[in-house]
């Protein structure tokens, strides 16, 4: 379990989020999964978000009451609580218009929640097994394999450690002393697509 008091100041967010998660309410998870379903609509071959859990995966990105959401997505979990139950149980039990409506809504008037909302559903849906299955069934997504890395390689760049740069020593020339190397008559030459087809060979 992350400790929030030590992980509230640290410098980097919590490696797999905040466990053990912010655990909704029947209800705000009803209206989270219908969301959900309208941004990422399930077919081809594609589970809708509601059928894969998106929800844990959104539970342990969304920032516990009491600490600044400082990364991605930068929900805070009583803020989302609050959007979710004015939402309500209305919104889940409406039609797909419907619940397309209000979120066209919220997308005109509340841009940033709604960005927020749609790029965490977007990320949890992508990191889902049973989506990369369908992915992998794709010619074009054969290779895929990773879940999306919404901090980028921030868990393995490390600062620059100044006094381990400052023990370093090197030499470089300066390119206004880089000398032309002569290159011999009889050297047969290519072009760069001779050199291209060269490197597909």
């Amino acid at each position: 379990m992350t400790d929030l008091s030590v992980t509230a100041r640290d410098a980097k967010p919590p490696l797999g989020g905040w466990l053990p998660g912010v655990r909704l309410t029947e209800t705000q998870a009803a209206v989270l999964n219908a969301a959900a379903d309208e941004l990422i609509p399930g077919g081809d071959g594609f589970p809708p978000p509601s059928e894969v859990d998106v929800i844990s995966f959104i539970g342990r990105y969304v920032t516990p009451s009491g600490l600044e959401p400082r990364w991605f997505p930068f929900l805070g979990e009583d803020d989302f609580r609050a959007r979710l139950d004015g939402l309500g149980q209305e919104f889940a039990d409406a039609t797909s218009a419907q619940r397309v409506t209000v979120l066209e809504g919220l997308e005109r008037d509340e841009q940033e929640f709604f960005t927020r909302l749609r790029d965490v559903v977007y990320h949890a849906y992508y990191s889902r097994p049973e989506v990369i299955r369908a992915v992998n069934r794709l010619p074009a997504g054969r290779d895929y394999r990773n879940s999306p890395q919404p901090y980028g390689y921030s868990d393995v760049m490390d600062d620059w450690d100044d006094e381990l740069l400052s023990r370093v020593r090197g030499t470089y020339i300066r390119t206004e002393e880089v000398r032309r190397v002569a290159i011999p008559a009889g050297l047969p030459m290519c072009s760069a697509r001779q050199a291209r087809e060269a490197g597909e060979n």
